[in-house]
């Protein structure tokens, strides 16, 4: 497995990982009774609660409904599973991973410049942007590199039953 493939399988397990935290944080936060105070907020990240990034979510937190919070963590916890199975069948070489990958990440660009377009001045947005199309255009250059290998635990004749040349 080349450098690019384990950067990119370790990018997409990163990626699960936040969303799954978000997923875990927005449900619990559904059952609270009431929304974190900019306080509370500044305590658990250990930052200032006069920042303005403190104050802004913590606006966010108490104008969500628990309806919509619980709505953020169910699919915070989709989007974190459709990475982690994106990073493992890459892990596992399987021949259509690259284009499963291909397909979920192009799918991502338009929201990506939609976001760009919303807030200009915004550099991660951009650097989002850059690594999704880096990952984008190596993996079409590679998209049939795992093509005719055994996946771990395959056999011949399960390849030949699937129609893998």
């Amino acid at each position: 497995m080349t450098v690019g493939f384990l950067a990119i399988i370790v990018f997409k397990y990163f990626k699960g990982v936040l969303f799954l935290l978000l997923g875990i944080g927005a449900l619990r936060l559904a059952r609270m009774s009431t929304a974190p105070t900019a306080l509370q907020i500044a305590r658990f990240f250990r930052s200032d609660p006069e920042r303005e990034l403190v104050r802004r979510v913590a606006e966010i937190l108490r104008e969500l409904t628990p309806g919509q919070t619980i709505s953020i963590g169910v699919i915070a916890l989709a989007v974190a599973l459709v990475f982690i199975m994106e990073g493992t069948f890459l892990a596992f070489r399987i021949w259509w991973s690259t284009y499963f990958t291909i397909v979920l990440t192009a799918m991502g660009i338009p929201l990506e410049v939609y976001e760009i377009l919303r807030r200009p001045a915004s550099v991660r947005r951009y650097v989002l942007l850059a690594i999704n199309a880096a990952i984008l255009l190596f993996l079409w250059a590679r998209r049939n590199e795992f093509r005719g290998e055994l996946a771990p635990g395959q056999s011949e004749t399960a390849r030949a039953s699937e129609g893998v040349p």
